[in-house]
């Protein structure tokens, strides 16, 4: 399964550079939220993965919501 961020989806989406270490905090909290999202949909019988594949701007919802919370991951350990 793949992530449903990428870092580049982060940098483009808050127009912000980031230094090495948070790039780096960024791809290893990436997996781990795409996990996160996967499990709260499996809470109600979603497959996640299904859904982003069938629709482009349910994806770009999933995407949204995944560079926000590692964002916000982020601030709160920064």
């Amino acid at each position: 399964m793949s992530d449903f961020a990428t870092l580049d989806d982060v940098i483009t989406l808050t127009g912000k550079a980031f230094t090495t270490a948070e790039q780096e905090r960024i791809e290893a909290l990436l997996p781990l939220v795409s996990d996160l999202i996967r499990s709260e949909g499996e809470k109600y019988g979603k497959d996640i993965d299904a859904m982003v594949s069938d629709s482009a701007s349910y994806a770009s919802v999933v995407k949204l919501v995944t560079v926000d919370v590692v964002l916000r991951i982020l601030r709160q350990t920064t």
